[in-house]
């Protein structure tokens, strides 16, 4: 999982676009694991070829890339797939409000308003990927300041790994550096539960 940040002009051009958030969340739920064209995309979504194109061009250009091609008949096939698909987007409003796109999990809004995917874990789970955090090096430990970025945003104790993952990609941002934020969660509950991802039990 990454922690990835938007400009807020591209989180807003999603972020009341009911079309432009089921294409994200298609493109990311049906091109996870293996690239697929754009026909087989509209298809999956039932909407015309030239909408979805139109809107992959023109307002989701930094979501997506082509992953390979192919000659079919004289003519290139190009199958596209997620430009980061561990990605959560974030983008930062006034006051310290935090916004998320999360395709995978179909999340899009105010943080305190939607949450986040970790939420949808049971309290056992978030602790075992918050051991799997701090047993690779992560630095689980937040100040007074960092609390209160928590507080504006609905987010209390005892915090879930995203939250960590939010103030440390929050404090990269404050320092210049690139707000990249790899949390080493292999066997993330949540992807597991959407059957995005399986342990290999052998």
């Amino acid at each position: 999982m990454e922690i990835v940040f938007l400009d807020p002009d591209t989180y807003t051009s999603i972020s009341d676009h009911e079309m432009r958030q089921r294409i994200l969340v298609g493109l990311f739920n049906n091109a996870f694991h293996e690239p697929i064209t754009k026909q087989e995309l509209a298809d999956i979504l039932k909407i015309k070829y030239t909408q979805l194109v139109y809107q992959l061009n023109n307002h989701l250009q930094e979501f997506w890339e082509v992953k390979k091609e192919e000659k079919v008949r004289g003519t290139r096939m190009e199958y596209i797939g997620p430009t980061n698909r561990n990605a959560v987007y974030l983008a930062i409003g006034a006051g310290g409000k935090i916004f998320v796109a999360d395709p995978v999990a179909e999340i899009f809004g105010p943080v305190s308003e939607v949450g986040l995917r970790c939420d949808t874990c049971s309290a056992e789970e978030s602790e075992s990927c918050i051991r799997s955090l701090i047993e690779n090096g992560f630095n689980v430990v937040i100040d007074e300041g960092e609390v209160q970025t928590l507080e504006r945003n609905c987010r209390f104790p005892p915090y879930r790994p995203l939250d960590l993952a939010l103030i440390t990609a929050l404090r990269q941002m404050v320092a210049g550096e690139t707000c990249h934020l790899t949390i080493p969660c292999e066997s993330c509950h949540f992807l597991r539960r959407q059957k995005i991802i399986q342990l290999d039990n052998g």
